[in-house]
């Protein structure tokens, strides 16, 4: 069984929240609570997922820019369970204890390309020098021997090597990510981290660097960890692919697998947001509707439900799935004290509809896509009787109303992954039933 280049074992990092004169902590931004994901020599996994999931800071902590607040990385090393430990229980090859000379040496072995390189350059400092600063660093005072690494670098990148002595702002923004490339190869590295590479360029430019990523990716053996919020992009480039929400990763696998086989509802929202070049396609993306939470105060049970376009009826219950969307949004609005009659009634008035309490009932049901009737009585009257709390101005009871009758099995149970196929994963309450499985033939 082959090892894994690298392994991320319940990754987290948690941005302390503090408040007051003596700045105590009274909470925490957990923007990534407890990934775990492999990468073989060779492989490229793809991070995906909407800005704010965790992506970047799951990045930043794999390579160390950021100390995580907990987890292991175990780079070059048996990162399985049973491996072996020091007698501390720490793994000797996890990155987030290494001391300084540790670090140095471990980023020998692992490069970071980040977002926008114009940024990462410094404009004072030539890209040649730019570029064979990490060869001083790591020891080679050489300079003549340094320039002619880096000069090979530039033109194996597409570039001339007569432009060393150029300066960033001399540059477009492709040509700086080429230049990118080459400071992230100049060491030779086994793993590759690239963080949203292509996104600040245009779309034919990408696709040259994606190309120049996949030669180089070849050419020296490279493992990558692509992290993109493009689902295009990823499958031309990845091997697998992960999908995080909301600091968690939801569903992991081959690509072809997670694109022709979603099986989480992020995820098909994802790939339903991929752009299709028949102007008569009358297919539409999935609107996901709902509260979209924050880090610092997770939702219980599934992150994703309050979102979830396949939420989970309780027992008893089978309505329109776009009604009971409906009614959990009402009740989270209501519960935020975001649903005002008054506001719904000046604004029907402003639109030339006299504000009848009929006349605001439907806009209430209009609002949040609720039907004019709900296909189930008890669902109705609860409904009817929220409302007409409102009426009087009692948002507090209309809310417990809703609380007490409109209730998800996601926001109350965690999910377990539910196994596939060989190697495909997924974190939801709708896959009851756990299926075994089944032997890779590729670990053998």
């Amino acid at each position: 069984m082959t090892e894994p280049l690298l392994s991320v074992r319940d990754l987290e990092k948690h941005y302390p929240i503090r408040k007051g004169i003596f700045n105590r902590q009274v909470g925490a931004a957990r923007a990534v609570d407890g990934i775990s994901f492999d990468i073989a020599e060779g492989e490229t996994l793809g991070l995906v997922g909407e800005s704010g999931c965790g992506k970047s800071t799951a990045a930043s902590s794999v390579i160390h820019l950021e100390e995580p607040t907990s987890g292991e990385v175990i780079f070059n090393g048996n990162g399985r369970e049973g491996a072996t430990r020091n007698s501390d229980g720490t793994h000797p090859n996890d990155v987030t204890k290494f001391d300084d000379d540790e670090l140095m040496e471990f980023r020998r072995g692992a490069q970071m390309i980040f977002q926008d390189p114009s940024s990462s350059f410094d404009p004072r400092m030539s890209v040649g020098n730019a570029v064979g600063e990490l060869l001083k660093v790591h020891g080679m005072n050489d300079r003549h021997r340094r320039r002619a690494i880096v000069e090979d670098l530039l033109e194996r990148v597409g570039l001339s090597a007569s432009d060393f002595d150029r300066y960033p702002h001399e540059f477009s923004g492709g040509q700086k990510q080429r230049i990118a490339l080459a400071r992230a190869l100049v060491l030779n590295p086994d793993l590759i981290i690239a963080d949203e590479p292509v996104s600040a360029l245009d779309v034919s430019i990408q696709a040259e660097i994606l190309s120049l990523i996949n030669d180089l990716q070849e050419e020296f053996g490279l493992s990558l960890l692509f992290i993109s919020h493009d689902m295009s992009v990823i499958r031309q480039v990845c091997d697998r692919v992960a999908v995080m929400y909301l600091g968690e990763i939801v569903e992991i696998g081959p690509v072809e697998e997670i694109f022709t086989n979603p099986q989480h509802p992020y995820t098909e929202a994802l790939l339903s947001s991929i752009p299709t070049p028949d102007p008569r396609s009358k297919v539409g993306g999935i609107e996901l509707k709902g509260t979209v939470p924050s880090p610092t105060n997770p939702p219980s049970g599934c992150r994703f439900h309050t979102r979830c376009h396949k939420v989970i009826q309780p027992e008893g219950v089978d309505i329109d799935q776009e009604d009971w969307r409906g009614l959990l949004n009402l009740r989270d609005n209501v519960a935020a004290g975001e649903v005002d009659v008054e506001q719904i009634r000046e604004n029907l008035a402003a639109g030339g509809t006299e504000p009848t309490e009929s006349a605001v009932r439907e806009e209430i049901r209009h609002e949040f896509d609720i039907g004019e009737t709900v296909d189930d009585p008890d669902l109705e009257r609860t409904l009817s009787e929220a409302i007409e709390h409102l009426f009087e101005d009692d948002a507090e009871r209309a809310g417990e109303v809703l609380a007490d009758a409109i209730r998800t099995p996601c926001a109350e149970t965690v999910p377990e992954r539910t196994v596939h196929a060989p190697d495909h994963e997924s974190a939801c309450l709708r896959h009851g039933e756990r299926v075994p499985a089944e032997p890779n033939p590729a670990d053998d």
